[in-house]
């Protein structure tokens, strides 16, 4: 599952010959499109939450020209950007010693050591950074965005 966050050009206007309007309009919704999606791709990169490093250069874009329209798409490649910008669900389960007997860990001041434990699950929050740099930059720019959620 990727987010994905679609970026439309909202009006772009102009007086053209009728043989090359589109070719004008495709030439400047390409132009303000792709300008967008730069600085999108610049504030997503800004905002990401870092750890290693990795989510944040894990941004890309994409701008193609239809027939009608010119189509902008900001992108993380990253597995885990998903989960880490909708939040994820961890269910119940047990934890057990992969390299060693036993588990070792210190509570109370005292060490415990235990061949497994019990985790009772959690609610992992969000953290939008990509959907919030399309909101800001976009409609900064006079454009409308529109968020779709893809999955592979």
């Amino acid at each position: 599952m990727a987010g994905i966050i679609r970026v439309y050009v909202k009006e772009v206007r102009g007086t053209v010959d009728r043989e090359d309007a589109n070719a004008v309009a495709a030439r400047v919704g390409l132009i303000k499109v792709t300008n967008v999606c730069r600085k999108i791709v610049n504030q997503a990169t800004i905002d990401a939450p870092v750890d290693s490093g990795f989510l944040r250069g894990q941004h890309g874009m994409t701008v193609k020209v239809m027939k009608t329209r010119v189509k902008g798409t900001v992108v993380n490649r990253a597995k885990y950007a998903a989960a880490v910008h909708d939040g994820a669900t961890i269910g119940p389960r047990t934890i057990r010693a992969r390299r060693k007997k036993a588990l070792a860990f210190t509570m109370g001041g005292k060490t415990v050591i235990v061949r497994a434990v019990r985790h009772p699950g959690a609610r992992i929050p969000g953290n939008p950074w990509l959907a919030k740099a399309a909101e800001r930059v976009s409609v900064s720019e006079g454009f409308r965005f529109q968020r779709t959620v893809v999955s592979d």
